[in-house]
C-alpha cells in the first residue's frame, strides 16, 4: 500500500488540480462585449468552421489535462512500486502543458475583463505545478530508499565452503 512519503498527496494534487482545471473551463470566464458572460470552453469551441474546428478546441481545452492526470493516476497506481521515471515524467508533462496554458492565460489577460472561471483556471494550473513538484521530490527521496515489500536484500559475498 503506498505511503504519503511515495508521491501519493502529489500525485492527488495533481488530480484535484486538473479536475478544478477541468471545472474552471465551465465556468464563466470573461464578458464578451461587457454584457454576456461565456466559459473558455465556449471560446475554443465556438463552432466557425465545423467540427474540426469543434475537435480543436477539445483538444487544446482536454488534450494535454488528460495526459496529465493519466501519467498521475499511473503514479497512484503503482505507489512504491512505480517505475522510478514516473515522478520525472510527471514533472516534464506538468512542465509542458502548465506552460502552455500560462502562455494562453496571459496572452488573453489585457483583452478582457476576468471572471471566475479565468482565475480558478490560472490557480488550477498552479495546483497542478506544486503537486508534480511534491510528486518528483518524494520520488527522488524513495528512490534511495530500499522497498520494504522486496524481501531481504541478497547476500553480496559468495559463503565459501
Amino acid at each position: 500500500r503506498p505511503s504519503a512519503g511515495s508521491g501519493v498527496i502529489g500525485y492527488l494534487l495533481v488530480l484535484v488540480g486538473v479536475a478544478a482545471f477541468v471545472l474552471s473551463c465551465f465556468l464563466p470566464y470573461t464578458q464578451f462585449f461587457d454584457q454576456v458572460s461565456i466559459s473558455y470552453y465556449q471560446l475554443a469551441t465556438a463552432s466557425r468552421g465545423g467540427t474540426l474546428e469543434y475537435m480543436g478546441g477539445l483538444l487544446l481545452l482536454f488534450g494535454g489535462t488528460a495526459t496529465v492526470a493519466w501519467v498521475a493516476l499511473a503514479g497512484l497506481r503503482h505507489g512504491q512500486h512505480e517505475r522510478r521515471q514516473t515522478p520525472s515524467i510527471l514533472l516534464a508533462v506538468t512542465a509542458t502543458w502548465s506552460l502552455s496554458w500560462i502562455g494562453v492565460l496571459l496572452s488573453l489577460s489585457g483583452l478582457f475583463e476576468h471572471e471566475v472561471g479565468y482565475w480558478s483556471m490560472l490557480a488550477s494550473v498552479g495546483v497542478v505545478i506544486v503537486g508534480s513538484v511534491v510528486a518528483w521530490v518524494s520520488g527522488r527521496r524513495t528512490a534511495h530508499e530500499p522497498d520494504s515489500g522486496a524481501g531481504p536484500e541478497p547476500p553480496t559475498e559468495v559463503p565459501v565452503a
